[in-house]
């Protein structure tokens, strides 16, 4: 109950003038490349982006704690930022995800899951390619980084010992979009 007392709150008191903002999709091409999915639609209006979407990803062992495991994360999320400069440039924003893990010991092929909330701050840069003039419709590419908090991070327990996840991940991506 509280994350949604959370997530209510980042929406309160923002306008949503429809006729005024843009909607956007975009995808994170690392999820792809890394045998997932990403798919997001934003929509901006003024300074603030909201933004929904779904992904999945195997994280790639330079990313996980400990390489004998693989490790596949999926789930959906929403994402509200404000933009310094209107619609490109840095930005800053939170985030709420809800995933589910699954989690495999290599040698055994033992396997765990583990579903839950996260929570995150973020930020990142904004490069419009479209024209100013047209309101930069058109591509765009946003690096960015989450610090994501895990409130009920677990530590797994496998048959030759423990795997413990931690309450803080630090999570860097590009996105590649497309402003209508």
């Amino acid at each position: 109950m509280r994350v949604l007392f959370v997530v209510l709150m980042m929406f309160s008191g923002i306008p949503l003038a429809v006729g005024q903002g843009h909607f956007e999709v975009e995808v994170d091409p690392i999820a792809y490349i890394f045998k997932g999915y990403s798919f997001h639609a934003g929509y901006q209006t003024g300074h603030f982006r909201f933004n929904a979407g779904t992904f999945a990803i195997t994280q790639p062992d330079f990313f996980t704690s400990d390489d004998r495991y693989t490790i596949r994360n999926g789930g959906f999320g929403i994402k509200a930022d404000y933009i310094f400069r209107k619609s490109k440039g840095l930005f800053v924003g939170l985030q709420s995800d809800y995933g589910n893990d699954k989690v495999r010991f290599d040698q055994t092929e033992e396997a765990k899951e583990h579903s839950g909330i996260n929570l995150g701050l973020r930020t990142g840069y904004r490069f419009m390619f479209g024209k100013k003039e047209k309101e930069y419709r058109g591509l765009y590419l946003v690096p960015w980084v989450a610090l994501i908090y895990t409130p009920d991070s677990p530590t797994l327990q496998f048959s030759h010992g423990p795997y413990d996840f931690g309450s803080w991940l630090v999570f860097p991506t590009v996105h590649l979009g497309y402003r209508f």
